[in-house]
C-alpha cells in the first residue's frame, strides 16, 4: 500500500521535528538542573526578546516566499536574493543595537541579570533571520530533506554548545551562564547554513532557479504582492513572541505585586514558561510538521481550483489533530507528576502540565485553520484572531495571577484562551462546523474511545496494585497498555479513513 507523497514529507518533517524538539528538551532539562528554575526563567525571557527580534527582522518572509515559490518556482530564487540584502541590513543593525543597550533592554525588561544573556544572543540575531530565509525558499522548492538535515544540525551544534558553555560559566552566577549558552544559538545557526549552502552546492537533483537563475521574469511584479503578504503573516506571527515577552513582563511584576520576591517570581515563571510549556508543546511537533506540508499542497489545490480536493486534505488534517490532540493531552493529564519528574528531577511543574494539557488539541487546530487560510489568501483573518486571543490574554493574566493559591492556575487558563480564541476564530471563519465534510459522530467516538482507554489501563494498573504488584511496573504496564491502545486505534483511523484523503 503506497503512502502519499503528502504523508511522506509529513512524516520526514515530523522525524526531523521530533529529532530538534528531544535535543531541545535534552538541553531544557540539562539547562534545569544546572541553573535551578530561576536561571531557566532568565533564559527563557532572554529567548522570548529573541524570538519577537527575530520575526521583526524576517516580517514573516520566509513563509511568504516559500508559499510564493510553491507557486512560482522561477521567480523563488530571485525574491529570495532581492529579500537577503533588506534582511542583512536589517538584522546587522538590530544587533548592533542590541549588543550595546543590552542594559537598558534588560532593566525594560524587568530584570538587570538579563543584560549579558541579551548581549551574547545579539549575534544569533544576525545570523539566523538569512537562515529563516532560505530555509523558507527550499520549503517552496519542498526540499524537505535539506530543511531536516540543516534543522537537526542547528540544534545539535546550539545544545551542545549551551552545555559546554553553561558549564564554563557556571562558577561566575546562573545569570552569566545563561547568557554564556544563548552563545550557542549562533554557533548552530552559522554551522546550519554553511550545511545548507554545500547541500545546495552539491545536491544530486539540482535546483532549477539556482542553476538556471537568468530564466526567470522580472522580480518587479512579484514584489508588492509578496511584501503585502509578509506584512500580514508578520503581523500574525509576531503576534505570539510578542505576546511570550509582554507575558514574561506581566508575569514577574503581577506576581511580585502578590508579595513574591523577584526570585521567587522568577522561578515560578522559570516553571510555568520553561519547563510546563516545553512539555505540553513536545505533542503539537506532529502538527506543526503537517502544517508545514500541507500548506504547501493546499495553496497549490487552491490556485488550481481543485477546491473538492483542497477540502479533503484540510479536513482529514484536521481529523489526525483531532485524534492525535485527545491521546497526548490524556497522557499529559493523567501522568504530569512523572513526566515531571522524568525531565526535570522535581514535581514543580505537574501542576502547571496538568492545567496546559489541552494545549495540543488546540494548537494543532490553531495551526491547521491558519496554514489553511494562508493558502486562501485571507491573511488578515488569522491576524484578527490572534489580536483577539492575545488581548484577552493580558487581561485574564494581569487579574487571575495575583489571586492567593491561583497562580500556576490562572496563568494556565490564560495561556489557553489565546489559543482557543485564535484557533476558533479561524474556525468560524472557514465555516468549518458547517461544510459537509465534518464527521462529528467520529469524532465524539474518537474521543470517547481514548478516554475508554486509558480508564482501562489504570483499572489493570489498580488491578496489579492489589496484586502486591511493584508500583512501578504497574505503572509501566498502565502507560504500555494506553499508548499501545491509542496507538492501534490511531492506525486503524489513518490507514482506513484519513490516508486515502491526504
Amino acid at each position: 500500500m503506497r503512502m502519499p507523497l503528502l504523508l511522506k514529507q509529513t512524516a520526514l518533517r515530523s522525524s526531523a521535528m521530533f529529532g530538534v524538539k528531544i535535543f531541545g528538551l535534552i538541553g531544557r532539562v540539562v539547562l534545569t538542573r544546572l541553573v535551578g528554575a530561576e536561571g531557566v526563567g532568565l533564559y527563557q525571557i532572554a529567548y522570548s526578546y529573541y524570538g519577537l527580534m527575530l520575526m521583526l527582522i524576517t516580517g514573516g518572509l520566509p513563509t511568504t516566499l516559500a508559499l510564493y515559490t510553491a507557486k512560482n518556482k522561477a521567480q523563488g530564487w530571485r525574491l529570495f536574493k532581492a529579500f537577503s540584502l533588506i534582511i542583512v541590513v536589517i538584522g546587522g543593525l538590530v544587533s548592533l543595537l542590541s549588543f550595546s543597550f543590552a542594559s537598558v533592554i534588560a532593566q525594560l525588561l524587568g530584570n538587570s541579570k538579563l543584560a549579558f544573556a541579551i548581549q551574547c544572543i545579539a549575534p544569533a540575531l544576525f545570523a539566523v533571520p538569512l537562515l529563516n530565509l532560505l530555509r523558507g525558499y527550499l520549503q517552496g522548492m519542498e526540499r524537505y530533506g535539506m530543511i531536516a538535515l540543516s534543522e537537526l544540525t542547528e540544534q545539535a551544534v546550539r545544545i551542545t554548545a549551551m552545555i559546554v558553555f553553561v558549564i564554563l560559566f557556571l562558577s561566575y552566577g546562573s545569570s552569566l551562564a545563561v547568557g554564556g549558552g544563548i552563545l550557542g544559538t549562533f554557533i548552530g545557526a552559522l554551522f546550519s547554513f554553511i550545511l545548507l549552502i554545500v547541500a545546495c552546492a552539491f545536491a544530486r537533483k539540482p535546483i532549477p532557479s539556482i542553476g538556471n537563475p537568468l530564466g526567470a521574469s522580472p522580480v518587479s511584479p512579484a514584489l508588492s504582492i509578496v511584501i503585502q503578504s509578509s506584512l500580514l503573516i508578520a503581523l500574525t506571527r509576531l503576534l505570539i513572541p510578542a505576546s511570550d515577552l509582554i507575558d514574561a513582563v506581566v508575569i514577574q511584576r503581577r506576581l511580585q505585586f502578590a508579595g513574591y520576591s523577584a526570585s521567587e517570581a522568577m522561578a515560578m515563571y522559570g516553571v510555568l514558561s520553561g519547563m510546563a510549556v516545553i512539555i505540553v508543546y513536545m505533542p503539537t511537533l506532529l502538527t506543526s510538521a503537517l502544517s508545514h506540508t500541507l500548506t504547501m499542497k493546499i495553496a497549490a489545490d487552491w490556485q488550481e481550483g481543485r477546491k473538492n480536493h483542497f477540502y479533503r486534505r484540510v479536513y482529514a488534517a484536521m481529523e489526525l489533530s483531532w485524534i492525535w490532540g485527545w491521546a497526548s493531552g490524556l497522557l499529559l493529564y493523567k501522568y504530569a507528576a512523572q513526566i515531571s519528574w522524568l525531565f526535570f528531577g522535581t514535581d514543580e511543574a505537574s501542576t502547571a502540565i496538568q492545567y496546559l494539557s489541552a494545549i495540543p488539541l488546540i494548537v494543532g487546530f490553531r495551526e491547521l485553520t491558519t496554514s489553511t487560510l494562508w493558502a486562501q489568501d485571507r491573511k488578515r483573518v488569522p491576524l484578527a484572531g490572534m489580536i483577539a486571543g492575545v488581548s484577552m490574554t493580558l487581561i485574564l493574566l494581569y487579574y487571575l495571577i495575583t489571586i492567593p493559591g491561583f497562580e500556576y492556575a490562572g496563568a494556565a487558563i490564560a495561556f489557553l484562551s489565546m489559543e482557543l480564541v485564535a484557533a476558533a476564530w479561524n474556525i468560524r471563519a472557514l465555516k468549518l462546523v458547517r461544510n459537509h465534510y465534518v464527521r462529528p459522530t467520529l469524532l465524539i467516538l474518537d474521543s470517547l474511545v481514548l478516554a475508554g482507554m486509558m480508564i482501562f489501563a489504570t483499572i489493570v494498573s489498580l488491578f496489579l496494585l492489589n496484586l502486591s504488584s511493584s508500583k512501578p511496573i504497574a505503572l509501566a504496564l498502565e502507560i504500555a497498555i494506553y499508548l499501545g491502545g491509542a496507538g492501534i486505534y490511531m492506525g486503524i483511523r489513518f490507514f482506513f479513513k484519513i490516508r486515502q484523503q491526504l
